[in-house]
């Protein structure tokens, strides 16, 4: 009997495309898709909540895949996948969900990070992005309260898609 589970991980981006699987180079989702359909020995799809840029990383991305729950032990299985993904890949959680969830579609809040640096720093290079300027914390924070509550941003993303 086939059921959904939701995954969360974490991944370093930096050599990746992207989350999404893409025909010019290696994604995370193909990455996590490929040790999955290998751990479980079936093939599966996995859905992501949203999609990352090439280089772009996440602390706590979500995604769900269905499979049959015969083998499914969360912590083994967790155990598992961390061994035979890369380094800068890291499942955090495996939990069984209703058959109607949807890593995309069933998320109620998303919340984007963005780390700035005055300060050349050879271990914050590629977590950060390195301004040239001191930045005014007043102007910026008055700025972020123009978006605060913003909750339309169909602008910004690819509507009737699955992906």
């Amino acid at each position: 009997m086939m059921k959904r589970f939701f995954i969360t991980l974490s991944y370093n981006g930096k050599k990746y495309v992207g989350w999404q699987i893409q025909p010019n180079g290696v994604s995370v989702q193909q990455v996590l898709q490929d040790a999955l359909s290998t751990v479980l020995r079936e093939p599966v799809e996995v859905v992501g909540a949203g999609r990352t840029d090439a280089g772009v990383h996440a602390r706590k991305m979500v995604a769900h895949v269905d499979f049959s729950d015969e083998r499914f032990d969360s912590m083994r299985l967790v155990k598992n996948l961390n061994s035979f993904l890369p380094h800068d890949i890291s499942i955090r959680e495996i939990r069984e969900v209703s058959p109607d969830a949807h890593a995309r579609f069933s998320a109620i809040s998303r919340t984007y990070k963005y780390y700035l640096t005055t300060e050349k720093n050879p271990f914050l290079y590629d977590l950060t992005y390195r301004v040239f300027f001191q930045p005014d914390i007043d102007t910026m924070n008055a700025l972020c309260e123009v978006l605060k509550g913003y909750e339309d941003f169909t602008s910004f993303s690819r509507l009737h898609s699955d992906v």
